[in-house]
């Protein structure tokens, strides 16, 4: 068992042996079916909140701990050794930057997204998604994940021109239900543009302040 579990089950086994005296002495003191319906389902919606509360107060340690290296791949170019130090996680989108690229791939639905459990290395090759190599020079990388808490975090890696490298802790980000759903075809969608020219739209979509400035002259 890890320290996370450890520490979530004897937080949240605490407050639920509390909980669950105070319920049981209410049910039984209760008659008629419906009054005693309406106090479990209000036990469990207590119980759903005190483990929330205990996962606060575990602080950081509930995070994901992903550890990042790029590393070279013959075909692909690009090649990301994710090793999950936690509980598990899944990849479900990839935004990449190299010197001249910029590729945003999203992977749907859920049942394909990239699994690493913990413990597990897993190689992750954003090139074969779009179908093209994509170089480590100059990379930065913003990987987005899921936890089977339902929550969703964003980890960002880059490595400037002379190798060194940097990664951010787990980031917590909004967890849109709607947005993480089975049983839709899969998908592996990619935007993608060139750094040094062919981004889509005009000057004034992409820095409409240029042409506010230009009206004011």
């Amino acid at each position: 068992m890890s320290c996370f579990e450890i520490i979530i089950n004897c937080l949240t086994a605490l407050g639920a042996l509390a909980t669950a005296g105070t319920f049981i002495y209410v049910i039984k003191s209760q008659k008629g079916t419906q009054k005693q319906i309406d106090s479990l389902s209000q036990m469990a919606t207590t119980f759903a909140r005190q483990y929330e509360m205990a996962r606060i107060q575990a602080g950081n340690t509930i995070y994901p701990k992903i550890q990042l290296t790029l590393k070279h791949d013959a075909m692909w170019g690009m090649k990301i050794a994710v090793k999950n130090l936690s509980y598990p996680v899944e990849i479900y989108r990839i935004i990449v930057n190299t010197g001249q690229h910029h590729s945003d791939i999203t992977i749907k639905p859920k049942d394909n997204y990239i699994v690493i459990r913990q413990g597990e290395t897993k190689a992750v090759l954003p090139g074969e998604m779009v179908r093209h190599p994509l170089y480590i020079y100059s990379a930065s990388i913003r990987l987005f994940m899921v936890t089977p808490f339902d929550e969703a975090y964003e980890v960002r890696y880059a490595v400037s021109n002379e190798q060194e490298t940097y990664q951010s802790e787990a980031i917590p980000i909004l967890y849109r239900e709607e947005d993480h759903e089975n049983g839709i075809e899969p998908t592996i969608t990619a935007k993608e543009y060139s750094i040094h020219g062919n981004i889509p739209g005009t000057v004034e979509d992409n820095f409409p302040e240029i042409s506010r400035d230009s009206d004011n002259v």
